[in-house]
């Protein structure tokens, strides 16, 4: 029973990363514009995260009772920061320039290996290596994490993992049930119509893609913000490619896509159990886990999705 517990509550840690970009990308898609660039946003937010607890940790004029407080905020608002502004940037390129969205992200992505790796042999020579930084602690719910295997499960996580489970509703929320989400999703089917009625397609596709940029970071930041205190290049390890299928597999739904994001987790979870089982295989197979659920949920589901019908596709106002 033990080992259960622990896979479903490694599950719900693993997926906690994917979900916050997951969501990020449903609203980006669902407007119309392809976030390819996600893994080097993730790999931004995973990077500026730590340095902003970081640094945070080390200032001599804030009271020590408020350093752990303060600092891993100030680090998901660092991290954060960083997914917007490298949003800002594929959007100019991608939205107001209309150039290929697949390339730019690419770009981003591969510039975002090269910037991490350079900033990482910088500060530390190159050597993974555990910081003084305040991270994210597991808090506990009353009462709730009492509750025989579904105590532990479901009610005893850090803050971070709350709040993207919160994520779910209000984006679905946002989507569904309000005027301003009918017009995201109008711009992602029909953006020429929505235009003709006096709203601004490229404005509210920026918007979008700044939330979708900032979600990564995010996520990024939880890798080293909450689940350990170091960095190490490409230490993403292709987690925003996954949540690209994440997206695709819950048909561009919030709901379906949290479905999926767990489903995803479990992947990782069971790469973390089996490993710590000691079998006598290679770490390596394990390592391919998440990635070969992937491969199988895209073969199986991606032509059967119907993706919204302007995705990936510049707008041209003048047209």
């Amino acid at each position: 029973m033990e080992i259960f517990e622990n896979i479903f509550t490694s599950m719900i840690h693993a997926s906690t990363p994917l979900l916050l970009a997951a969501m990020g990308e449903v609203v980006s898609q669902r407007s119309g514009v392809i976030n390819i660039g996600i893994e080097g946003m993730m790999l931004f937010g995973a990077l500026f995260g730590l340095l902003g607890s970081y640094y945070t940790s080390g200032l001599p004029i804030l009271a020590p009772w408020i350093l752990p407080i303060l600092a891993p905020w100030i680090g998901i608002l660092t991290a954060g920061l960083s997914g917007l502004i490298t949003a800002a940037i594929f959007s100019y390129f991608a939205i107001r320039l209309r150039g290929d969205q697949i390339v730019i992200g690419t770009a981003i992505t591969l510039l975002a290996l090269g910037f991490t790796e350079v900033v990482y042999r910088r500060l530390w020579g190159g050597i993974d290596k555990q910081l003084g930084i305040h991270d994210f602690k597991v808090i506990e719910i009353p009462l709730l994490d009492n509750i025989p295997i579904i105590g532990e499960i479901l009610f005893s996580h850090n803050i971070v993992v709350f709040l993207a489970f919160l994520l779910v509703p209000c984006v679905y929320f946002f989507l569904y049930h309000t005027q301003y989400g009918l017009k995201v999703r109008a711009c992602g089917e029909h953006p020429k119509a929505i235009s003709t009625v006096g709203y601004n397609v490229l404005k509210i596709r920026t918007i979008c893609m700044l939330f979708a940029g900032t979600m990564a970071g995010i996520g990024g930041a939880y890798l080293t913000l909450a689940d350990v205190p170091y960095f190490s290049p490409g230490m993403t390890f292709g987690r925003g490619f996954v949540a690209l299928a994440i997206v695709i597999f819950g048909k561009w739904h919030p709901i379906k896509a949290f479905a999926a994001a767990l489903l995803f987790g479990l992947g990782y979870a069971m790469d973390a159990q089996f490993q710590a089982l000691g079998l006598g295989i290679q770490y390596q197979w394990f390592k391919m886990l998440p990635f070969v659920l992937c491969l199988t949920v895209l073969a199986g589901f991606v032509g059967r999705a119907e993706a919204p019908l302007a995705l990936g596709r510049p707008y041209d106002p003048s047209e």
